[in-house]
């Protein structure tokens, strides 16, 4: 019986010393998974003397170097694009403002195109925001009136649509409540432009107060027939004669508010948008 014991203690011990090697490389693996997960892209796994978990490691370690690339590639296309489209864009703008004061005949429609040089430059700073990475759900720009944003939107889009020969109509906005204005701009518009492109009929648009937020319904008179899934997917073009961007893009920049952009009905189409809200002070 005692030897039986010893024998089994024996065999403990020994397990427990050839599984310390093992167990090691595994528990190092581990912690810089972690490190990983937390964000630390510089994390590399060390080398084992254990084949198969060191071509794990260099496994690990080669994945982390093509992300770090692709990300290093990412960042510097932001900083290229936020040069490269903002510097002939002020220039444009300065032309244009130059012309307000030299041509009065020509001084609406200078106006008009001075006002779309700066609803592009708003357009490209929330996409230089939204691409700088993640992080909180916060403001890119100081919240605006929902009743002036609407009012500013129906003026851009209903001659677009009238050019249709489709109606756009906005009900009345709380004129008290106040929203991330650049934001919400940018997602009405992909919302407006999806639905010129892709609805039919009546394109009707509705705000409903819900206390701490806010619902932008926007239908349309048509049936959704793309996969609903997929719709927000980025790449996805249910009509097939787009980049599938839009939609994809939308959905981002009201996660990005703290809010969400979803599918409210197939049948007719019509988009919710959920932003949070406050009262003019």
């Amino acid at each position: 019986m005692g030897a039986g014991f010893l024998a089994l203690a024996v065999a403990v011990l020994v397990a427990r010393r050839q599984a310390r090697p093992l167990a090691a490389p595994l528990e190092d693996l581990s912690r810089h998974c972690q490190a990983v997960t937390d964000g630390d892209l510089t994390a590399r796994a060390a080398p084992s003397s254990i084949i198969e978990i060191n071509q794990v490691s260099q496994t690990h370690n080669q994945m982390l170097h093509t992300l770090s690339e692709l990300l290093r590639h990412e960042r510097d296309f932001t900083a290229n694009a936020s040069h490269q489209l903002r510097t002939p864009l002020t220039g444009l703008q300065l032309t244009l403002e130059s012309g307000l004061d030299r041509d009065a005949e020509l001084r609406p429609v200078l106006e008009e195109a001075l006002a779309s040089t700066r609803r592009l430059h708003l357009t490209i700073e929330e996409v230089l925001r939204l691409a700088a990475g993640p992080g909180p759900a916060h403001r890119a720009e100081p919240d605006r009136p929902v009743d002036r944003l609407l009012r500013e939107t129906e003026h851009r889009w209903h001659g677009l649509f009238a050019q249709d020969g489709r109606r756009l109509v906005f009900d009345t906005a709380p004129d008290d409540v106040l929203v991330p204005g650049g934001p919400v701009t940018e997602i009405l518009d992909v919302l407006l432009d999806n639905a010129l492109r892709h609805g039919h009929g009546r394109v009707h648009v509705v705000v409903r107060d819900l206390d701490d937020a806010l619902a932008f319904d926007v239908a349309d008179e048509g049936t959704l027939t793309a996969d609903p899934v997929r719709l927000f997917a980025r790449g996805h073009s249910g009509a097939g004669n787009g980049a599938g961007i839009g939609l994809a893009l939308a959905a981002d920049l009201a996660l990005s508010l703290g809010g969400r952009l979803g599918l409210a009905n197939s049948d007719p189409t019509t988009f919710t948008l959920l932003v949070p809200a406050h009262a003019a002070s």
